[in-house]
């Protein structure tokens, strides 16, 4: 990348780390009420160690990077908190991501691409997001305000690299979906930007969601790298509309 964009991602990403410390130490009540989330809903197996997660991934991107996707994934699981891992998109869901990339793109994800979440709150599973506001209240609006905040990132990474942005997740998407308040500072942030064709929303790999569309809507002839673009493409104008 150009000295001039790394300079940009640089900035965005050490003020993303400082603003992850400030939530880590500005919200003392999260780690024991994501603890006791995951004994109530029996996701106990685990050790809740990071709650909020920033992308250690990031500060491996160097200057000499040619980043060609900003990927945007949902939130932390179980192994993205880890005290010894902290990165996002290394469970099953992202080796997915990885093979798909590699298989029919003709890149390796975790050097043509910068991951980050729609928020970096930790739940065992992202549906308990919601669970986890209705609870404990007092986190409701720190929720939100990282959703916004990571929308934000997100369209700042997309400013500074020139890369095409890749959304997963589309069934929470929604006004009054789990990732509502991401999708209106989003969509708000796409209507004052010249977006071209570089914007693509896709269902998520896990649970066979991605793969199911692709079988679904792919036309006769057209690749796996075509036809996924293709819906991709789709599915952008369709939900931030443009």
């Amino acid at each position: 990348m150009s000295p001039e964009a790394f300079r940009r991602f640089r900035a965005l990403r050490d003020e993303f780390r400082a603003r992850v410390d400030t939530w880590n130490q500005g919200l003392p009540g999260l780690l024991a009420a994501q603890e006791a989330l995951a004994r109530e809903l029996g996701e106990d197996d685990y050790r809740v160690e990071t709650p909020v997660v920033y992308n250690r991934a990031l500060d491996e991107v160097g200057a000499d990077a040619d980043i060609a996707w900003i990927v945007v994934a949902d939130n932390p699981g179980k192994r993205e908190q880890e005290a010894c891992a902290q990165r996002y998109l290394i469970g099953r869901s992202g080796q997915a991501t990885e093979r798909f990339f590699r298989a029919e793109l003709g890149l390796e994800l975790r050097e043509r691409a910068v991951i980050v979440n729609k928020t970096p709150v930790h739940t065992p599973k992202t549906a308990q997001l919601r669970k986890l506001g209705r609870l404990h209240p007092e986190l409701a609006e720190p929720l939100v305000e990282s959703q916004r905040y990571m929308a934000e990132l997100a369209l700042g990474l997309f400013d500074a690299l020139g890369a095409k942005l890749w959304i997963m997740g589309l069934s929470e998407l929604k006004p009054r979906g789990l990732f509502g308040p991401w999708l209106e500072t989003f969509r708000d942030g796409l209507a004052r930007r010249a977006v071209g064709d570089r914007v693509y929303a896709f269902n998520h790999f896990s649970m066979g969601s991605f793969a199911g569309e692709l079988k679904r809507r792919r036309d006769p002839g057209e690749s796996a790298a075509q036809a996924s673009l293709r819906i991709g493409r789709e599915n952008s104008r369709r939900l931030f509309g443009y």
